[in-house]
């Protein structure tokens, strides 16, 4: 059952996840664990982390559990993994019974608040998690302390000011607290009748629905580091808006060379607020936002049918999409495009006349 819209964050956010996202993204153990094993792999080489380095550390894992799962088979000594809803606990302590894996701790915890029995941690994998943490100033008042000498953290967050993270904001503004889950699922079943992408599904509920939704840029973890006189690494481009193949993500290193008593109570961390957008736009990004801030306002005015059949078809404009060709059995494939920046821009001005026009019929 789909949480109250009124009830806490926190709260929320302990079904969310493994009732309605991770459901459709997981739903190929094995598949899922292979793509585990590329994504942490290609994580830590932007790093230079290598494999063998790995070897005798004690990490730290925050999420679903699959991560928890790649780090011991890459030879770590320890692995801690944290997740706030029970489900995602369960099944890893499951998989690690069955298994006969002795150096896997899994704990429920609400990591703002508690980081369980982790300590001494040499490497905190915090990826894809931060941008979804109601107190990040909470997180990092008990993650650091508990990091060891010579440790890292490395931090992948939503990168604000791409394309994704750019229009995901503003269809937000439609959906949360309105739609549910089933009701974009009917959606999308009626826009692609034909198969189902699990993985476009679970990041179309992920990003529409969260409770917890934000996004950052780079030099705001730089401020923090330099703040906590911690030594850092971002080489992530520096842009206010970039509609055209600019990673929705960046990523971040902090390496903390002896454990220290932080303080992070003197005026409010960079990091701890969520991202707002004070550059000045281009007049055709200006002009395309205000277009998309008047359609999200006038769909609370239609049928939640129509609404979440409009929020669908849109985030087709976010994603990827494994599209099925049910004229010839094929997937569908699509060229690069060296224009990309303009096309998306172009597509969703002509989407939104049609929309406009679809719903005043």
């Amino acid at each position: 059952m789909w949480s109250d819209p009124e009830l806490p964050a926190q709260l929320a956010m302990t079904e969310f996840y493994a009732e309605h996202v991770h459901s459709h993204i997981h739903a190929d153990p094995q598949q899922t664990l292979q793509k585990y094993r590329r994504r942490i792999c290609a994580e830590l080489a932007k790093f230079g982390i290598s494999i063998e380095q790995l070897r005798d550390k004690t990490i730290l894992d925050i999420g679903s559990g699959w991560q928890a799962i790649v780090f011991q088979e890459l030879g770590c000594r320890q692995v801690y993994h944290l997740d706030i809803n029970s489900k995602h606990v369960d099944f890893l302590n499951r998989y690690v019974a069955e298994n006969g894996i002795k150096n896997i701790i899994s704990e429920q915890a609400d990591i703002s608040h508690s980081l369980g029995s982790a300590h001494d941690i040499d490497l905190a994998f915090v990826a894809g998690v931060y941008h979804h943490l109601a107190d990040r100033e909470g997180f990092l008042g008990k993650l650091l302390p508990n990091m060891a000498a010579n440790s890292d953290i490395l931090f992948r967050v939503y990168r604000a000011g791409t394309w994704s993270r750019w229009l995901v904001a503003m269809l937000r503004t439609a959906s949360v607290g309105r739609l549910t889950p089933e009701q974009l699922l009917r959606a999308y079943r009626l826009l692609h009748p034909y198969a189902m992408d699990n993985q476009f599904v679970g990041d179309l509920i992920d990003d529409l629905l969260t409770p917890q939704w934000l996004a950052f840029r780079p030099q705001q973890f730089v401020a923090d580091a330099e703040r906590l006189q911690l030594q850092w690494h971002c080489s992530a481009p520096a842009f206010d808006f970039d509609f055209s193949d600019q990673d929705e993500n960046f990523r971040v290193k902090w390496h903390i060379d002896h454990p220290a008593a932080f303080n992070l109570s003197n005026g409010v961390i960079a990091t701890g607020q969520a991202h707002t957008e004070n550059a000045i736009a281009s007049p055709q990004i200006a002009d395309l936002a205000g277009k998309l801030t008047d359609l999200m306002a006038s769909l609370s005015h239609y049928p939640k049918r129509d609404a979440a059949t409009v929020l669908v078809a849109l985030y087709f404009l976010v994603r990827t999409h494994s599209g099925v060709d049910a004229y010839r059995g094929q997937i569908a494939d699509a060229t690069p495009n060296p224009n990309l920046a303009d096309w998306r821009i172009e597509q969703l001005h002509a989407s939104l006349t049609y929309f406009r026009d679809w719903l005043n019929q």
